[in-house]
């Protein structure tokens, strides 16, 4: 039986949101299966990217490692560099070759749309 594709659970702020915070600096990508072990670390930190229009931003992708807690070993963190614009429309790419602990892939493109505010509301968990 093959196993079952690494699958995109949701996001923070969620997907499609709008009047987001120009200030927010953290967004929380969530998978259904381990994506921050080091055997995949490298390769999965590579696979996110940010886009404001077709204009790439600037991000930094974080983990929490080696936790025993399995809810955080299923979180990547997308940190902009710079502070966002105003009524902006934002695009988190994240590539189909993500891969999870046991193997697992994507297998497609995910997208994760918001848009911001001119100060808006920071979303939390």
């Amino acid at each position: 039986m093959p196993a079952r594709p690494l699958r995109f659970v949701r996001s923070v702020p969620a997907n499609g949101s709008t009047n987001v915070s120009r200030a927010i600096k953290t967004i929380t990508l969530f998978f259904d299966k381990n994506v921050v072990n080091d055997a995949v670390w490298a390769n999965n930190r590579t696979k996110i990217r940010m886009f404001r229009g077709s204009t790439r931003v600037a991000i930094t992708v974080t983990r929490i490692r080696d936790t025993v807690d399995f809810s955080q070993r299923r979180k990547i963190f997308v940190h902009p560099v710079s502070r966002l614009r105003a009524n902006t429309r934002y695009t988190i790419v994240i590539s189909p070759n993500l891969k999870s602990k046991a193997g697992d892939t994507l297998g497609k493109t995910v997208r994760v749309h918001f848009t911001t505010g001119s100060n808006g509301i920071i979303p939390t968990e």
